[in-house]
């Protein structure tokens, strides 16, 4: 019997049925302080192999920032990051056929994070990777490169940060690509602003 999806935007092709459904926004309690958690190990250490790859790469730098700058200046990197990683999203979205929308929803209740959503709109499960694994792949080695190679080493620094929160940010995604590996290549996905459904092939009439 297929299971019962919360969040239904499209009937799917008459050879497909819905299956179910996937709650991001279902992840609670220790399931999601240990995502958190992770992200915060990984925005680390992602940092700290980029500036030490530049160090290794272009010698010891020196970088100075006021107390009162170094705060806007995060906050500059955070707003600029979740901006690029959604719209590579929306893009990739909209490359492959879908309609992006783009907002705001909260985690565990109390998380706020911004999303990219195509509800109403069926990807197979090859373009679905796609969609969810290309900020990560795209913006990483961007961004990587620039503070690998810019002389200037407040540049680097704000390009190595903006790169690792690019990839700490990126665990939703890498959670959700996990899912749908889970699935066969002929299933069909719609994303939603609270996860995803999927749709696999009708059994033929006996």
């Amino acid at each position: 019997m297929s299971k019962k999806a919360t969040e239904v935007g499209h009937k799917g092709p008459p050879d497909y049925e819905l299956d179910g459904h996937w709650n991001l926004a279902g992840i609670k309690g220790w399931g999601l302080v240990a995502m958190l958690a992770g992200g915060f190990c990984i925005f680390g250490v992602a940092l700290i192999l980029g500036v030490g790859a530049r160090g290794i790469l272009r010698g010891e730098g020196e970088f100075h920032i006021s107390v009162f700058l170094a705060f806007p200046i995060f906050v500059g990197i955070i707003a600029a990051t979740v901006i690029l990683h959604e719209a590579v999203h929306g893009l990739m979205f909209l490359v492959l056929g879908g309609k992006p929308r783009f907002g705001v929803k909260l985690i565990g209740g109390f998380f706020p994070v911004v999303y990219a959503s195509a509800t109403g709109s069926l990807l197979s499960r090859n373009h679905y990777l796609l969609v969810g694994l290309a900020p990560v792949l795209a913006l990483t080695p961007l961004f990587l490169l620039t503070g690998m190679l810019v002389r200037d080493d407040g540049i680097a620094i704000i390009a190595l940060t903006t790169m690792a929160m690019n990839i700490a940010s990126s665990i939703g995604d890498l959670m959700v690509a996990w899912k749908i590996r889970q699935h066969g290549s002929r299933t069909l996905f719609e994303d939603t602003a609270d996860g995803f459904n999927w749709y696999r092939p009708s059994r033929p009439n006996l």
